[in-house]
């Protein structure tokens, strides 16, 4: 697995596109708590776990449940966890649990990158 994160608008995806070529990728969006496991990339993974909170899915058991699928993938996110803690109860639970959750993803990933103004910089 190879986990890439940094902050919004940091051109996450066009850093790994322009290093690896075309690959099959699944957007994750804020509606949909279920991801597509089967494309090579899986992009905005901070938008699937805001849409888990809101199903009442807990995010780790299900990334737990579905490691061996991720095992082979490319996973992007936004780190957002920087700056102003959020008013909102929903914003601050998916800012608390983008963060565990990113946290046990790098852990088990061979590959973390961070990426800033476009330039990655291999953290593991």
């Amino acid at each position: 697995m190879v986990f890439i994160f940094g902050g919004a608008y940091q051109d996450k995806l066009d850093y790994l596109l322009t290093r690896n070529g075309k690959k099959s990728i699944y957007q994750c969006s804020d509606n949909s708590p279920n991801a597509d496991f089967s494309n090579d990339i899986i992009n905005s993974f901070h938008l699937l776990i805001l849409a888990q909170i809101r199903a009442g899915v807990d995010t780790i058991p299900y990334i737990e449940s579905h490691l061996c699928e991720l095992s082979s993938k490319i996973i992007i996110s936004d780190d957002i966890s920087c700056g102003i803690v959020p008013l909102s109860p929903e914003t601050r639970c998916w800012r608390e649990t983008t963060g565990r959750s990113l946290a046990f993803i790098s852990k088990r990933a061979e590959e973390v990158v961070r990426v800033f103004c476009g330039i990655g910089t291999r953290i593991k």
